[in-house]
């Protein structure tokens, strides 16, 4: 570390979860996005919940999304609800599955079958949805590291990493990479939101492990370092295509916690009163892909509900000022190497 972190107060706590459980109204909605034709976007984990309705939107305004998921049957069943719901749409979904960050070895094959899909065609947007958040921490992933950290930490940014040269050239201004992070970077570890010693806890067993909420944390924070990271690690590529490459806090939603806290009933009365269905999701993420607000001045940006800019935690804030976000990001290379 280049300094020590700062320690964050309970008010600081309090204050960024405060974004989640009374947000603000949203006023970048679908009918203010832009015509998306000829535009083509990734979503990872779209067949379901803030994914799924992330590329509704995109294709109802007639971009060529092309749908990451782990299965292709729940992809195709994905798309074709959306299909049906816009038939006027000029727009196409393509379905690319196979895509479970549990081996990191599954990646390379979805990031050549996505340029083989695009035929030289440039990229325009993103969105790194695609996470677990399991209650309980049981799993330890195909290359032996902490479950939660592969899949939503380490799978996206070597997936990213066959993406950017897709980016091609400054053909248009739309140019955007949305890093889905949460509120719950607040209940990562104290450095920096790290567990710097060892992030995967490859070298501690399941049992022994921090509770899974915490190394959710983890993630999240990860996430929002990750964001301004790939901008200062491919500063070159920023030249060039002037991508935009930011993180967001999609909000308290239902299609995230319904299924883990069924058996809950307070937690499913807090759910019922506080959070929002996955549109309001979407409204977030994709406030962070279109809106002409965020620009190359915003690399970093933490986006909260429904569509402000904000900072994340004190610490988090600052390690993208220290070079501990960079750091992070070679630690993840350095285990993503074996899979490029």
């Amino acid at each position: 570390m280049t300094e020590p972190a700062p320690v964050y107060t309970r008010r600081e706590y309090i204050k960024g979860y405060y974004y989640g459980f009374f947000p603000i109204k949203p006023t970048f909605l679908p009918k203010d996005y832009p015509d998306l034709s000829g535009k083509t976007a990734i979503v990872t984990g779209s067949n379901s919940g803030i994914g799924f309705h992330t590329m509704r939107f995109l294709y109802e305004k007639n971009c060529n999304v092309i749908s990451v998921v782990r299965s292709e049957s729940k992809g195709e069943v994905a798309k074709d609800k959306i299909v049906k719901e816009f038939p006027d749409s000029k727009g196409s979904i393509t379905t690319v599955s196979g895509c479970d960050f549990l081996d990191l070895a599954n990646v390379k094959p979805v990031g050549l079958k996505i340029k083989e899909i695009l035929k030289g065609k440039p990229l325009n947007i993103i969105i790194h949805n695609a996470g677990i958040m399991p209650l309980i921490n049981t799993e330890t992933s195909k290359q032996g590291i902490e479950a939660i950290f592969q899949v939503n930490v380490m799978g996206p940014q070597l997936l990213q990493s066959f993406l950017d040269p897709l980016f091609l050239k400054k053909d248009d201004p739309l140019k955007r990479i949305v890093w889905v992070a949460s509120g719950a970077h607040l209940s990562g570890f104290p450095e920096y939101g790290i567990h710097w010693e060892d992030p995967g806890f490859e070298k501690t067993p399941v049992a022994e492990r921090p509770p899974a909420f915490t190394l959710y944390g983890q993630t999240k924070a990860a996430n929002v370092l990750q964001a301004h990271a790939w901008a200062t690690v491919n500063k070159k590529l920023v030249e060039d295509v002037g991508c935009v490459s930011v993180s967001v806090y999609p909000g308290n939603l239902k299609t995230n916690l319904e299924s883990v806290q069924k058996n809950n009933w307070i937690m499913r009365t807090i759910i019922n009163k506080f959070c929002y269905d996955g549109e309001h999701g979407a409204y977030t993420e994709l406030y962070a892909a279109l809106s002409p607000k965020l620009t190359v001045k915003d690399q970093g940006a933490y986006v909260v509900p429904y569509g402000d800019v904000r900072e994340p935690r004190s610490d988090v804030a600052m390690a993208m000022k220290n070079g501990s976000d960079v750091k992070l990001w070679n630690i993840v290379e350095e285990k993503n190497a074996p899979y490029k």
